[in-house]
């Protein structure tokens, strides 16, 4: 009597089996499919720019508030893994936020509106048009990032955008513009810094509450010589105050690239004691 045939019917259930055990990727956090009303940053791409973002906040210290960038009304979001999954791309923020930068590398070449939303939607500031060319990342040796500084604190809503293609000519100079958001004058003169120390200072002007000053200054030698700084403080009294050295700088990357800057004087913050802060160094006197 020959061998029975296994049953059609058990064989499909033995199929659908082996299916069902079958490992299927999924994202532990994030999305299978690119979130609609997005834009994807590639982070590393060839082709690819980068935009440098400093935001100034007075936070809660704990716990922390999660802010999404926002490319002209796309929300960034970036590969988490080679099989194609996507999430958005998330700034962590507490305290006093000043001082500490954010870049967003891989964004398509073109010219955004760039904005800061919290978890739930809400717009904490956003720039003006700023044009995001092919320029690597921010490890890129020589290149000044496009920037946008947001305040966000007290009474102060605003934002600045830092366009490095306006920058002039001359590689030896650095255009810097004071912004002043407190409530009177601030001083701002050029000291040679002699031992460490500011002497010799001249003026070089003064800039009324929720005003600018904009200055050229030339840039030589390093920190371990003598050499030129700004000096920024409120007229009412010298000490603290913000400097800003002149120098060239040593950079860990090369020559250090900010030539096109803008300082914006707080006032005194209680946590870190900084009263101005730069968009290209933060609470730093100038390049490493």
């Amino acid at each position: 009597m020959p061998p029975a045939r296994p049953s059609l019917v058990l064989l499909a259930v033995a199929m659908l089996t082996i299916a069902a055990c079958e490992t299927q990727k999924k994202p532990l956090t994030g999305f299978d499919k690119q979130p609609p009303g997005s834009i994807v940053l590639d982070r590393g791409a060839p082709g690819t720019g980068a935009v440098s973002l400093w935001p100034m906040f007075d936070l809660p210290l704990e716990p922390h508030q999660i802010f999404r960038p926002r490319l002209s009304g796309q929300d960034a979001v970036v590969l988490t893994s080679d099989e194609g999954f996507y999430d958005y791309e998330k700034l962590y923020l507490q305290g006093w936020t000043a001082g500490w930068a954010s870049a967003l590398s891989g964004v398509p070449p073109g010219t955004y509106v760039v904005e800061l939303v919290d978890a739930s939607g809400q717009s904490w500031g956003q720039s003006a048009p700023l044009a995001i060319s092919e320029s690597g990342s921010v490890f890129t040796p020589g290149v000044q990032l496009p920037t946008i500084v947001f305040a966000h604190f007290d009474d102060k809503v605003a934002s600045w955008t830092i366009d490095p293609a306006l920058r002039d000519a001359d590689p030896a100079t650095d255009e810097i513009t004071v912004t002043s958001l407190v409530s009177e004058d601030v001083v701002v003169e050029r000291c040679l810094i002699a031992s460490g120390s500011p002497t010799s200072c001249t003026p070089v002007g003064t800039v009324a509450p929720g005003s600018d000053l904009r200055t050229v200054e030339t840039v030589a030698g390093s920190l371990n010589d003598d050499h030129q700084a700004l000096r920024i403080r409120l007229a009412s009294d010298a000490s603290p105050a913000y400097l800003r050295e002149l120098d060239e700088g040593s950079g860990n990357f090369g020559s250090p690239a900010c030539q096109i800057e803008r300082i914006i004087f707080h006032g005194k913050r209680s946590e870190y004691g900084a009263v101005a802060m730069s968009s290209c160094y933060g609470f730093q006197s100038g390049p490493p």
